[in-house]
């Protein structure tokens, strides 16, 4: 195990994802210490910290603070539960009276199965999400499922053949919101009959680069719609191609969640990730909770007009 100078480092697969021990999150930590982590995130993509433990939602939202600007939900489904701060993510099984939820509840089955499907956060928007953090608060029985997969999107891009990567390391793609929801919910009235062109959109490039390693990234997602410049159906083609390069068994890392306490942080910018069924769904509560963080490096808003973020959606 690598040791750092105030936790130890423990890699979880061969290229990417790590498990950091003796770090204690139930009290704010000191900027070295801090420091040190970030930097182990930006290495492996994806930090595990079991019995992280922070107390409450706020020691949640401050240590994401210290990677930059929280987001704040602008809007909360009427269908979930009015949690006090808006920076908290109510990722959970649960509904506005706080019962688990079951397959009637359309709105917020359609938003589990789009999760299912592999993304980075907030893609879709014009600024881009950076860092992600889930903590469970309160899982079901073991051996329930939920577990929460993520793919190596970098060592994705490194193993490309030379001709695919000339051929797309200039190209855009065009994120879309609804374009994830159709994909995963193709049967579901919320969602028929909606042109994906008549929605916001937001272009990012399909290789960006990872600013804190300097690493090309394969930044495909499930919201990617085309390709600009491409014809509509060639792109779709060629991003799923790619999105089922990048989401190869050697490339994913599956993590099961163990502990209340439990947290797991992402860099949206270097990895994919996607949540996974289980048989605790319709039985078991399940109350998971995420912060995001604004992307501020040179890709943050991608190609997009920076205005145009000011009224972007919630990462989802």
């Amino acid at each position: 195990m690598p040791i750092a100078s105030h936790f130890t480092v423990k890699p979880l697969h061969k290229t990417f994802a790590c498990e950091v021990e003796g770090l204690d999150l139930s009290k704010p930590i000191s900027d070295e210490v801090f420091e040190e982590l970030r930097d182990t995130l930006h290495k492996y993509g994806v930090v595990v910290i079991r019995n992280a433990n922070f107390p409450d939602d706020k020691a949640h939202i401050d240590f994401s603070a210290r990677f930059g600007e929280v987001e704040k939900s602008k809007y909360r489904n009427p269908h979930m539960r009015p949690l006090p701060y808006p920076e908290i993510f109510d990722i959970s099984n649960l509904d506005e009276n706080g019962n688990v939820v079951t397959k009637s509840n359309e709105k917020r089955i359609t938003a589990i199965r789009g999760n299912a499907l592999w993304h980075a956060d907030g893609s879709f928007n014009p600024r881009r999400t950076y860092v992600s953090c889930l903590r469970a608060v309160e899982l079901p029985p073991p051996g329930n499922g939920g577990h929460t997969e993520y793919a190596d999107a970098r060592q994705a891009y490194d193993d490309l053949p030379e001709d695919m990567k000339n051929k797309i390391k200039d190209l855009v793609a065009v994120h879309s919101f609804l374009h994830n929801r159709q994909t995963a919910n193709p049967d579901s009235a919320l969602f028929k009959g909606k042109n994906v062109l008549d929605e916001p959109l937001a272009r990012h490039k399909l290789v960006p680069i990872h600013e804190p390693t300097g690493r090309p990234v394969l930044y495909v997602t499930s919201y990617a719609h085309h390709i600009e410049g491409m014809p509509i159906e060639e792109g779709k083609a060629l991003i799923k191609e790619l999105l089922e390069y990048a989401s190869q068994p050697k490339y994913v890392f599956e993590h099961h969640w163990a502990n209340n306490g439990d947290v797991a942080i992402w860099d949206n910018t270097a990895v994919l990730h996607r949540a996974t069924s289980g048989i605790y769904e319709g039985k078991y509560k399940r109350d998971m909770r995420r912060t995001c963080v604004m992307d501020s490096g040179k890709d943050a808003f991608g190609l997009n007009n920076p205005e145009d973020a000011i009224n972007q959606r919630n990462s989802s």
